[in-house]
């Protein structure tokens, strides 16, 4: 059984993994993102449903999947026996989603809702009506994470758990936006809306708690592979003042890794252009063969044909051979000594012989022309 065999008879069937947010985030621009980074998403959503609270018999768990995109994680959910309330900023990803929930059983569908909202202002979700909630992937790129996290500490229940992933360090996205911003990836004070090139944001697990903590309890914080997953309860009541912060020592290692990223950025370049060099002398091996092919055949056409001709030549010689042999050549010579005695050569006006096709003696004819007077 593959793996993607193995997740959907887990947690359901009707996700699309090459269509998740995830692949929108990290394709940089290629139709493809790989096998590993597929990977990598079917592990994130793993470990999110396996961390979400389980529903009891007649009392399903409402769950917030904020920042839900296609909704794959919502379609598992629904299925699992949650009821879902799926919001996305994008109008045309929600309408995707609810194509997909359309495709599914009626009482599947009953139990996801899909709706438009900024994550920043959920104006229209009352007040806790949530047993959980679920962020993957988006406070490292959200104008205001702390105002993010102050609606979510608002629309969960007290005690209501919160699942959440950010990508782990610095990855290259961040490096693309702070080139187009033309500005160092420092982070970004609290209640500031940075433009397009400030919003992705570094996090370690120092800034990723000094971010949650104060509403709420981290429970469980790990890496998973190139992301930092967490699981966190509301608290009742706010503990500090929550903000994005990096340490002096996670800024030295951010820089570090700024380095790092940008020599591994080089390098694959190095070898995509070597990549495209192999393609062009394989090509130019290939055209070389294909010459080669086709000097060989003119080669083996011209080598027949010699042969033809040495087979041509070969006939033309047997017959003088024969005609050397023959009766017809002896009279034709001893005609010539005694017309010629001096062994000159006969000129052309001097009568000559003809010698038709046959070799008889009676192919032999004299030219009935004479020479000329003296």
């Amino acid at each position: 059984m593959t793996d993607d065999q193995v997740f959907h008879a887990r947690h359901g069937n009707d996700v699309d993994m090459t269509r998740s947010p995830s692949r929108q985030a990290t394709a940089d621009g290629c139709a493809d993102m790989g096998r590993a980074h597929e990977a990598e998403y079917r592990d994130r959503v793993h470990w999110i449903v396996d961390h979400l609270p389980a529903g009891r018999p007649g009392r399903p768990v409402a769950v917030l999947d904020l920042g839900c995109g296609e909704g794959d994680l919502s379609l598992l959910l629904a299925e699992k026996g949650d009821r879902v309330t799926g919001v996305d900023v994008e109008p045309s990803v929600i309408a995707h989603a609810l194509r997909r929930r359309d495709r599914l059983p009626a009482d599947v569908a009953s139990r996801i809702d899909f709706t438009v909202a900024d994550a920043h202002g959920l104006g229209g979700v009352p007040d806790a009506v949530f047993d959980a909630a679920v962020v993957g992937e988006l406070l490292d790129h959200v104008g205001d994470p702390v105002q993010v996290l102050g609606e979510l500490h608002r629309t969960l229940r007290p005690g209501a758990v919160l699942v959440f992933t950010v990508p782990y360090g610095v990855s290259e996205a961040v490096l693309r936006l702070a080139r187009a911003a033309g500005e160092p990836d420092a982070p970004s004070e609290p209640g500031h809306r940075p433009g397009e090139g400030e919003r992705r944001r570094v996090f370690y697990h120092g800034s990723l708690r000094h971010l949650v903590e104060p509403l709420f309890e981290i429970r469980e914080l790990t890496v998973l592979r190139r992301h930092l997953a967490g699981v966190a309860v509301r608290r009742d009541e706010p503990r500090g003042t929550p903000g994005f912060a990096l340490s002096r020592a996670e800024t030295a290692f951010l820089q570090r890794e700024r380095l790092l990223n940008e020599e591994i950025a080089e390098l694959r370049a190095r070898c995509s252009e070597l990549a495209a060099r192999e393609v062009t002398l394989t090509r130019a091996g290939e055209d070389l063969l294909g010459g080669n092919a086709d000097l060989r055949a003119e080669n083996g056409r011209l080598r027949h044909r010699v042969k033809h001709v040495e087979g041509r030549l070969a006939e033309y010689r047997e017959l003088i051979a024969r005609l050397r042999r023959s009766r017809a050549w002896r009279l034709v010579t001893a005609y010539r000594r005694v017309r010629h005695p001096g062994g000159q050569e006969v000129a052309t006006s001097d009568r000559s012989m003809i010698i038709t096709g046959s070799a008889s003696p009676g192919a032999i004819e004299p030219s009935t022309r004479s020479s000329p007077p003296q």
